[in-house]
């Protein structure tokens, strides 16, 4: 009898417990994993301030994980190891078109856009480089598996400035970090390098009298534009820009996103989105240029469709329009 008894006590247990965590909608998830850049970058700083954001505004834990830039995040989404990701619009492209390096299409979903994410090229202070005709045998950093796009820009440079390509040794590095420590240390001349305005590394090799841009005029960064892929636009770092910065230097720019996959419960996506942009304030104490993360800039030249629950918080504050639906149709299109 006692035995009976214990079973039936563990029998209605257990069907409250089960009727309890089925009245737990799906959208109540207390916890994401957030895949950004090296630590120090800019990606970095920002998705830290993002995920401060998020938990404090919306109570969900987000975990912030250094992958290594946009693409290693982007393998990452689409095989679950994280629910969001900071990436540039060129990835975010490739990633959900299926281009190299990946190799299938996957349902990216952007929640917002933020600063202009550039690369550009530096050089070695006292190394004695001052045009790309300098570059001639001597090392430089012109590669990352993790940034395709910085070889394709190496490539542009040199074809541009009719450097040959074998006369210029060009190494790879793993992350941003290893590239600043290779300049301090004198075992590379250059690197082509990614970077936003008053990025803390770059900034502190500038500070340290470390390095200089490799300035390259307004008319050969334009040439080198139409050779590279149609994300890139031009940019300039203005006089000033960054410690001991003499003369304005021309850059090649991206738009930098916040991303997700389709399956995001639509509430969780909105939660982000509000607490990403309803704060802007508070955000811009974690670094300057989160002041550029605002709702008519992530309204600006999408390179792919916007998150369902993104949406929502757009239509919410009187944002999204009959032309934003437009948009969405036709990039939904592919």
């Amino acid at each position: 009898m006692r035995k009976l008894k214990i079973t039936k006590v563990i029998s209605v247990g257990v069907l409250l417990a089960a009727l309890i965590f089925a009245s737990v909608p799906a959208a109540a998830q207390d916890a994401l994993t957030f895949g950004s850049s090296s630590v120090g970058s800019t990606f970095y700083v920002t998705s830290i301030g993002m995920s401060k954001l998020i938990g404090k505004y919306e109570g969900i834990n987000v975990t912030v994980q250094p992958l290594g830039g946009s693409y290693p995040n982007l393998f990452a989404l689409a095989s679950k190891k994280v629910d969001l990701v900071i990436c540039n619009s060129l990835s975010q492209y490739d990633r959900y078109h299926g281009n190299t390096p990946f190799k299938e299409p996957f349902e990216v979903r952007m929640i917002a856009q933020g600063f202009p994410n550039f690369r550009l090229f530096i050089v070695r202070k006292g190394s004695g480089i001052k045009s790309p005709s300098d570059l001639v045998g001597r090392t430089m950093v012109g590669k990352r598996r993790a940034l395709p796009e910085l070889e394709k820009l190496t490539a542009a440079l040199l074809r541009v400035h009719n450097v040959p390509a074998d006369k210029v040794k060009i190494v790879d590095t793993v992350n941003t970090g290893q590239v600043a420590k290779a300049l301090r240390a004198g075992t590379v001349d250059a690197a082509a390098y990614p970077s936003a305005l008053r990025q803390p590394m770059l900034t502190s090799l500038f500070q340290d009298n470390i390095v200089d841009f490799l300035y390259l005029s307004a008319e050969k960064r334009d040439e080198m534009l139409k050779m590279l892929p149609a994300a890139f636009y031009p940019g300039s770092f203005p006089v000033g820009g960054f410690p001991g910065q003499e003369k304005e230097a021309h850059i090649f720019g991206l738009s930098t996103s916040l991303s997700t996959n389709a399956d995001l419960a639509a509430e969780v996506g909105y939660k982000i989105t509000k607490a990403v942009l309803g704060h802007p304030e508070e955000f811009a104490k974690y670094h300057p240029s989160a002041r550029q993360w605002t709702v008519k800039q992530s309204l600006s030249n999408p390179s792919v469709p916007y998150h369902d629950g993104a949406i929502r918080y757009y239509k919410e504050i009187g944002a999204w329009t009959a032309e934003m639906d437009a948009v969405q149709a036709k990039l939904l299109k592919r």
